[in-house]
């Protein structure tokens, strides 16, 4: 059986504190990826909410559950979306893992498990590449322009 599982890792210019923001205040994190709801509190549920992408099969909302919370070095959370016409239902987990490089640079890590059978492959795909752009362009930009203003 297929089984996937995206794993990336980018160097940011920014301590473990500024980066874990981005990833956990509702507010810095729809700077760079979706409008959110998200509460830093294990077991909290919360949900992002996009577009819908008619021809993707996505209807726009992904539902989270907080699984594990280590301020400033760890958040793991399920992924779960709506995928198809047919109501494909895609459940993966996300785990984000921070760690100090030097003085103001910080290596985060993304590991999104869970894709697996044949119906999951497209989906892989498309986070695959989402999450290489959001990670090497968006997210960087965002830190860049948050921490000018401070």
């Amino acid at each position: 059986m297929i089984n996937k599982t995206i794993t990336i890792e980018t160097q940011l210019m920014a301590t473990p504190e500024t980066v874990w923001g981005f990833l956990t205040n509702p507010s810095l994190l729809a700077e760079w990826l979706m409008p959110n709801n998200i509460t830093p509190e294990k077991g909290r549920e919360f949900q992002f909410k996009t577009k819908s992408r008619v021809k993707l099969g996505f209807e726009g909302s992904i539902t989270c559950q907080i699984l594990k919370l280590k301020p400033h070095s760890e958040i793991s959370y399920t992924w779960q979306g709506i995928l198809s016409r047919e109501q494909h239902k895609l459940e993966t987990t996300v785990t984000w893992t921070l760690q100090t490089q030097s003085t103001n640079q910080t290596i985060l890590k993304l590991k999104q498990d869970g894709f697996i059978g044949f119906k999951n492959l497209i989906p892989y795909a498309v986070l695959l590449k989402t999450w290489q752009r959001l990670l090497s362009q968006k997210l960087p930009i965002a830190i860049a322009k948050y921490q000018a203003e401070i």
